[in-house]
């Protein structure tokens, strides 16, 4: 698998949710699903890992990486990330939107006050940590009902020059989930 990146676990003592997706030129690999066992998402310290994921001794491994001159061309990528609160206009929109999806999701058709259109105001983030999950579509693909939302990732293709990175997930979203007690993750990606 290849290391994507390490999000950290609001609380104490530090912990950091490790994300490792199966890198597959191919686009056979189910890393669309968070049981198939080719995404890990690992607590560490004192994380459980899935029975779902072999583990090795290996101490380095694929990483990261963007698309360089030619579609075939891999260039590793490493990057720092500051968290930062989003525009409130964006948030704002953002909110407006999973509250929509979350009634539709009950059978509820939930009317936006004017000052909320989701389809003028300041796009949604796409990546983020915490809150709730903007979804593309109402299953959590194995991931158990009572799992904590922790963080969601553009899936950013790597199309052109100035992408900064390239992860397959069908030009859709990947979605990070936590156990009730924090020591165990998975990760799926959706799209429409």
């Amino acid at each position: 698998m290849m290391f994507v990146g390490q999000i950290p676990i609001p609380g104490e003592p530090v912990t950091l949710a490790y994300l490792f997706v199966t890198d597959d030129p191919q686009c056979m690999a189910e890393t669309f699903d968070a049981e198939a066992g080719e995404n890990a998402l690992l607590v560490q310290p004192s994380g459980r890992i899935p029975p779902l994921i072999v583990t090795t001794d290996r101490g380095t491994g694929p990483s990261l990486w963007r698309r360089g001159m030619t579609w075939d061309e891999h260039v590793r990528v490493e990057y720092a990330v500051d968290l930062v609160p989003p525009d409130p206009a964006a948030e704002a929109t953002l909110d407006a939107d999973i509250a929509r999806q979350e009634a539709e999701r009950a059978g509820v058709l939930l009317d936006l006050p004017e000052a909320v259109d989701v389809h003028t105001s300041a796009l949604p983030p796409c990546s983020y940590v915490g809150g709730k999950a903007h979804l593309w579509q109402s299953d959590l693909q194995g991931v158990p009902a009572d799992w904590r939302f922790h963080f969601q990732l553009d899936g950013g293709e790597g199309h052109g020059s100035d992408a900064p990175y390239a992860l397959n997930f069908g030009g859709g979203t990947g979605y990070g989930f936590l156990s009730p007690d924090l020591r165990e993750g998975r990760f799926f990606w959706d799209c429409v």
